[in-house]
């Protein structure tokens, strides 16, 4: 029995030290996995960084003046350009043309539904009834 107990404890001594030498190990690949991942991240920040100061660099007005002056056909503004908005046409209002165009049919009128619902009569297709289940 104490040769069974003393087998018993070798065993589990080497299984504890087999998986504290498994969680060290592990422990040094995640350590090793989080500095990589450190260094990229810092790597991406220079970059963004970079093309930040580069965007600003190609932004510059002085720079932009010419090229537009060369490639783009641009007028100044001149003051009897510029309008109030009450000089502005009014919007058109398209509405609902499908049920225009089946008023104008006869096909407007209120049907029964198989739902067994039934629509006011000042409702068209375009404007189903508050009450009507849709």
């Amino acid at each position: 029995m104490i040769r069974f107990l003393n087998i018993a404890a070798a065993a589990a001594l080497v299984g504890s030290g087999f998986y504290a030498y498994s969680i060290k190990y592990e422990t040094l690949y995640r350590s090793d996995q989080i500095a990589k991942l450190t260094r990229q991240i810092q790597q991406e920040k220079d970059a963004i960084s970079m093309q930040t100061a580069e965007w600003a660099h190609l932004t510059r007005p002085d720079r932009l003046e010419p090229l537009a002056d060369k490639y783009l056909d641009l007028e100044t503004t001149r003051p009897n350009k510029i309008v109030t908005f009450a000089a502005l046409p009014d919007r058109v209002n398209h509405g609902d043309e499908i049920g225009q165009k089946l008023e104008a049919l006869g096909l407007g009128a209120v049907t029964n539904t198989p739902g067994g619902a039934r629509a006011s009569a000042t409702a068209t297709p375009s404007t189903p009834a508050s009450g009507a289940r849709q």
